[in-house]
């Protein structure tokens, strides 16, 4: 693949970076988007890392968009301790854990870059499940918009990689993969509650005799 289409395709996706995350910011600040604490804390520490690693291994210009995205994913942290849900369990906390632990266990795998990228990986899509839980408790919380927009960044990021190895490409596709499942799983829900909704409505129907 040519070096132009690469620099294009990092170009896009570094402006979808930033662009992607606005519809969400804009539905925190009306109070319909309420993002999980505890996800993006560990959401910003593992990106970093993971910036980290793609440089190092040779990402090249499609690390930009992941660099940039370390940035954006601090200022949706900053404004999560205002906006954010009270949705928060016990198990929520246990995940939060588990992300810390494995962002404390790269320094430790500096020297094993493929495990220390699986571990810190593993524990940021282990980070993800209490807004996979909010979300399947309010299916509305969510703006979906930007998980869309997300999914064309990290497509481009693999187009616009300078090398292609495990240590490279494996985070993007497996986020492609979490967020089509987490889509399709928002949607049914949805579908769920309009039923359950309309299910209420029409037994709260009284027509007097």
């Amino acid at each position: 693949m040519s070096e132009t289409i690469k620099i294009i395709a990092s170009t896009i996706a570094t402006g979808i970076a930033v662009i992607a995350y606005i519809p969400y910011l804009i539905d925190m600040f009306r109070g319909k988007n309420k993002p999980h604490l505890y996800t993006w804390i560990s959401i910003f520490l593992i990106t970093a890392i993971v910036a980290y690693i793609q440089l190092i291994s040779g990402s090249g210009i499609g690390a930009v968009p992941i660099i940039l995205g370390v940035f954006v994913d601090a200022i949706i942290l900053f404004y999560c301790f205002r906006f954010g849900t009270k949705d928060v369990v016990f198990m929520d906390k246990i995940c939060l854990a588990i992300s810390i632990i494995g962002v404390i266990s790269y320094p430790i795998l500096i020297t094993r870059p493929i495990i220390s990228l699986t571990i810190v990986t593993i524990a940021e899509v282990i980070s993800f499940i209490p807004t996979v839980r909010k979300t399947r408790n309010d299916p509305y919380s969510e703006s979906l918009t930007s998980y869309y927009l997300i999914m064309v960044k990290l497509i481009l990021i693999l187009v616009a990689l300078q090398k292609y190895n495990l240590l490279t490409v494996s985070y993007s596709v497996l986020w492609l993969v979490v967020f089509v499942l987490f889509l399709s799983a928002t949607y049914y829900w949805r579908a769920g509650k309009k039923h359950n909704r309309q299910r209420s409505l029409d037994t709260s129907i009284f027509i007097p005799v």
